[in-house]
């Protein structure tokens, strides 16, 4: 019996036909866009639960305030995709905050270091941190549309800060969504010391 034969007898259709029915797989980059959509979801709902009067709260006066967290995570993607996807290269972090790409935080408000935003009714306030985290997350997802799977694993060897060297370019998106998580985080535990439920992790970020 060829192999033909068996399959007819078996009631197999052809591989190739097989094939035509399988669905190919998303690129990665459609997955890292799908898992960025997903981030900034979660981001804006867990900074939209602290009441706006309250988004200045910091545990203690070393610490970021609650405000600070999210301005500080959306400056640092920023940071990362710039580097990303820059022609320039950037060989410390002081050239880096030259890069035209930098998207300044509200009130120059200084996202490596404790600081308090301006004096303003709490809702401006709250925002000014909203549309520029929303801005950042923008920067980033057309920063992803724009690449393929091939460029993934390229910029291993460009020129970038200390802190960033060794990093391909899905290093750098990782890295970021790693950092962003981070600080999520601990502005969840503010929640928690002001006695609020932060939205559910789960819910926010199925697809």
């Amino acid at each position: 019996m060829n192999r033909r034969t068996l399959i007819n007898t078996l009631g197999l259709a052809p591989l190739a036909l097989i094939s035509s029915k399988i669905t190919s797989f998303d690129s990665i980059v459609a997955h890292l866009i799908k898992r960025w959509k997903k981030s900034e979801v979660y981001t804006l709902a867990v900074f939209s639960t602290m009441p706006s009067a309250e988004i200045e709260f910091r545990p203690s006066k070393e610490q970021f305030s609650f405000a600070q967290h999210f301005l500080h995570l959306a400056f640092i993607n920023v940071t990362y995709f710039g580097v990303l996807m820059d022609s320039k290269t950037y060989k410390d972090i002081y050239a880096l905050l030259e890069a035209d790409f930098i998207i300044p935080p509200p009130d120059g408000i200084d996202v490596f270091q404790p600081d308090t935003l301006k004096a303003r009714p709490s809702e401006e306030n709250a925002a000014l941190v909203s549309r520029y985290v929303s801005q950042t997350y923008a920067y980033v997802l057309s920063s992803l549309n724009q690449l393929e799977d091939a460029q993934l694993t390229a910029g291993l060897d460009k020129e970038k800060p200390e802190y960033l060297s060794g990093h391909t370019c899905l290093d750098l998106i990782i890295r970021g969504e790693a950092h962003t998580a981070h600080h999520r985080a601990q502005a969840i535990a503010y929640l928690r010391m002001k006695g609020i439920r932060p939205p559910g992790y789960s819910i926010n970020n199925k697809f």
